[in-house]
């Protein structure tokens, strides 16, 4: 499934898209290989960075580590009996790469596969919620503008309604309201 925004808000380009596409692949770390996943967004790591960092705060604890970041996770968080230990490295300038890999060090090999599936239930679960908060920011600001267009309009409108101005208003209004619906459609669709 892959959606595509449209949008004049600066926050996004044209082709921002959104896609449930993982890859799996070996992440490593200190020289150590570890299995993971790796998914791409079409924002900048600062962005995608701080979006998982309030995203990891409500179960974990993200560390810094230099060249790759570290998530804890309390055992009574992860429904297991043990503390988990994700990696995290974010590359890119423009659009960024995340890769999220499970430190299997302390795993027993009975219960890999389990936690394999939540490392992949994570990676998907932030960028559906990092990418629906971003489309709700955009929604935001356009209703905003919405709102000071249509009060505009109403006050054009009051003064000489059939004008070039009032129409070319009204014209805007409506083409940033579609806009706004195809937002929340796309919102539905994640």
């Amino acid at each position: 499934m892959q959606v595509v925004l449209f949008s004049s808000f600066p926050f996004f380009s044209i082709g921002q898209d959104y896609d449930t596409k993982l890859t799996l692949l070996n992440l490593s770390i200190n020289s150590i290989s570890y299995a993971g996943y790796q998914t791409e967004f079409d924002f900048e790591p600062e962005a995608v960075k701080l979006g998982f960092w309030k995203y990891t705060k409500r179960f974990g604890q993200l560390i810094n580590k230099g060249t790759y970041y570290v998530i804890k996770i309390p055992a009574l968080n992860n429904g297991g009996n043990m503390d988990l230990h994700l990696f995290l490295t974010l590359s890119g300038k423009k659009h960024t790469q995340m890769h999220l890999a499970l430190d299997t060090a302390h795993i027993p090999e009975q219960s890999l596969a389990l936690y394999q599936k939540q490392t992949k239930y994570l990676i998907l679960d932030f960028k559906k919620e990092f990418y629906w908060g971003q489309y709700q920011k955009v929604i935001d600001a356009k209703t905003a503008e919405a709102y000071k267009l249509s009060k505009r309009y109403r006050q054009i409108s009051k003064n000489s309604p059939n004008t070039k101005e009032a129409n070319t208003t009204l014209e805007h209004l409506l083409a940033i309201n579609h806009e706004i619906e195809k937002l929340k459609k796309l919102q539905l669709i994640l």
